[in-house]
């Protein structure tokens, strides 16, 4: 909850007065809770991301993301997929009246759980000896701090694509989702 506390802090144009009004009583009445599906596309990385939140007001958003992610070694070839978990919070920039278009900006800090490798050893056919190519290990864990700025289309009430740069610790390449 401190990271979570430490994002909001850091959101752009966020006012200890607007923070004041969004978490009063009054204002906890008018949180609406927002879900997302996301797919990161990366080079040699990539995978799916479920967040969900509370839209604090009409532009932040704070919550969870959860993942799955694979990153691919080409050298090896091998792979070691993860468990993500992050807080994150999300400042959408509204275009226009009706609010149908918003920039946004997703920034949310977290940990990566190793959960399997594959192809950590390679074997040499000429002496039978296995030498490690990929050092990590199931029960590692990394740090994951990532910025997603992108663009949103609104359809009906808060159902929404989206699109944009992945700019992170573990992956730098595009995202593509739907929320609601």
């Amino acid at each position: 909850m401190a990271i979570a506390a430490c994002l909001l802090f850091a959101s752009s144009s966020l006012s200890a007065q607007t923070l004041k009004e969004s978490f009063s009583a009054e204002g906890r009445e008018n949180w609406k809770p927002e879900f997302t599906l996301r797919g990161n596309v990366g080079i040699y990385t990539g995978g799916p991301i479920l967040s969900g939140g509370v839209r604090i007001d009409n532009k932040r958003t704070i919550g969870l993301m959860v993942g799955k992610h694979e990153i691919y070694i080409d050298d090896v070839p091998g792979d070691i997929q993860y468990i993500l978990t992050n807080v994150f919070i999300r400042r959408y920039f509204h275009l226009g009246e009706r609010q149908r278009f918003a920039f946004y900006s997703d920034l949310s800090a977290g940990a990566g759980w190793v959960y399997e490798v594959n192809g950590k050893y390679w074997k040499n056919t000429e002496n039978d000896e296995e030498i490690e190519m990929i050092s990590d290990s199931p029960g590692d864990v990394y740090p994951i701090i990532s910025w997603q700025p992108g663009i949103r289309v609104r359809f009906y009430k808060n159902i929404h694509m989206f699109l944009g740069p992945t700019i992170a610790t573990n992956c730098m390449g595009v995202h593509i989702g739907i929320g609601f």
